[in-house]
């Protein structure tokens, strides 16, 4: 039997539906139909921490998306095949700079101003953490190897998101680090993208060697972390990865109480 305290977590999903190439892999299905999608991993990570996954779908218009935070007690802004439109940090794009999908950003832009409105708990992950960053002013190497050449590899392809591939060393006193109660992790990576100017009032929480903001925070905030990792992907096999998932979702359940849902 399902608890009445158990959270709703709402995810927004991704899609490339209005865009030329009609691939399985790129918001269609084999018949042309557009649809959306999320990896399974993580409403697996949702569901395996308490809480109940329940996936958001891109609608017409910011006032039809802030309907969407009446019903969830948590929002996770997930990760996705593009890139943010550098015009929303002052900057035009570059040629490195991957498929833009503005609908989704106006969406997920609104849903997180909402829900920091409502003292909503917030987990951004990949580009969710590049969004919140957005959000707050800050920018973007919009390529690494081309605008940050002395990095780290930060797409570790052929190299599955299951397994990590660099550290992250963890500032002590911050979410992150108060959440994994150790200063380095190892984590993967699946981006060409980065925060290179960070946002006003956030504050990095994990860094990795080559100086990348891998995680922010939002003090004074009820709950406002962001990761560049995928910790989904690593649920299974990593205490860190479901310690982040685990506290996320205590602390939606915290908040739906304190809505009295």
């Amino acid at each position: 039997m399902i608890k009445s305290n158990t959270p709703i977590i709402g995810i927004t999903v991704d899609t490339n539906y209005g865009q030329e190439t009609k691939t399985l892999n790129s918001g269609f299905d084999p018949k042309g139909n557009a649809i959306f999608w999320l990896k399974k991993a993580y409403t697996d990570a949702v569901e395996k921490s308490g809480g109940v996954p329940l996936l958001l779908p891109l609608v017409s218009s910011p006032a039809k998306a802030a309907l969407y935070l009446t019903m969830i007690d948590g929002l996770i802004i997930s990760g996705g095949e593009f890139d943010i439109d550098p015009a929303l940090y002052g900057e035009k794009p570059i040629p490195q700079c991957g498929a833009l999908k503005p609908d989704r950003t106006i969406m997920e832009m609104a849903l997180l101003k909402k829900a920091l409105k409502l003292s909503m708990p917030v987990l951004g992950i990949c580009g969710g953490h590049q969004a919140i960053n957005v959000a707050f002013g800050g920018s973007l190497y919009q390529d690494i190897p081309t605008q940050a050449p002395a990095g780290l590899k930060h797409e570790q392809k052929p190299v599955p998101a299951t397994q990590p591939s660099h550290d992250v060393d963890v500032a002590s006193g911050t979410i992150l680090g108060k959440i994994a109660g150790q200063p380095k992790l190892r984590v993967n990576s699946t981006h060409h993208q980065a925060i290179k100017k960070i946002g006003k009032g956030l504050s990095p929480c994990g860094v990795s060697p080559d100086g990348i903001i891998e995680s922010v925070e939002k003090k004074g905030a009820s709950f406002l972390l962001g990761v560049q990792w995928h910790p989904e992907q690593l649920y299974n096999n990593d205490e860190a990865s479901r310690k982040i998932f685990k506290r996320f979702v205590a602390e939606s359940r915290k908040y739906r109480k304190a809505s009295r849902r």
